[in-house]
């Protein structure tokens, strides 16, 4: 299925047309990206580089019942991929994500992004079982962050807004088999 993502803040319509298609391809999942109006930022290319303040695509996954460990997969426009398995230690006060990242030195993603005239697409695939953190079933989340060309002011959008300017909020991740499309 295909899927539009909202503003990851508040829950409205995305101000940039931004869609996610999910597909369990039975061993592997298969996740298809389409951003309307990018800049392509990437301040900082490279596999594991600090995406984040540019312009990507996100997925947060894992298999961990208490959703205190699972994969944040990032693709920037250049196809560059970022791969950590997380640890989330909750929030602080203020609402800031607790994490401790594991980057994955030997990337398990296929795929990669591709320009378009009107902005970007990007697929990533990657084996189920690669991105087993517990013993419970598979749960995400997809986001994209826009920059219009700068770090600041990013536009943040999820597939299911955290109603908060940040995507790690874990009680937001659904169960995958309800939302993707088995091939």
């Amino acid at each position: 299925m295909t899927y539009a993502l909202k503003n990851c803040r508040n829950g409205e319509e995305a101000c940039y047309p931004t869609t996610v298609t999910v597909e369990d391809l039975g061993k592997s999942l298969r996740f298809t990206f389409t951003g309307e109006h990018s800049s392509y930022y990437c301040p900082h290319p490279g596999y594991n580089g600090v995406h984040s303040d540019g312009d990507i695509f996100e997925i947060l996954i894992g298999t961990d019942s208490q959703r205190k460990s699972y994969y944040e997969i990032r693709v920037s426009p250049e196809s560059d991929f970022f791969l950590a398995r997380m640890e989330y230690g909750g929030a602080d006060e203020n609402g800031i994500p607790r994490l401790t990242p594991h980057f994955v030195e030997n990337c398990f993603l296929r795929g990669g992004a591709v320009k378009t005239e009107t902005g970007f697409t990007a697929t990533v695939e990657f084996n189920k079982k690669d991105v087993f953190t517990g013993e419970g079933e598979l749960y995400f989340n997809c986001y994209r962050i826009e920059t219009d060309g700068g770090e600041m002011d990013k536009h943040l959008f999820a597939l299911f807004p955290t109603m908060r300017p940040k995507f790690h909020a874990p009680e937001h991740y659904r169960f995958l088999k309800d939302y993707a499309t088995k091939k």
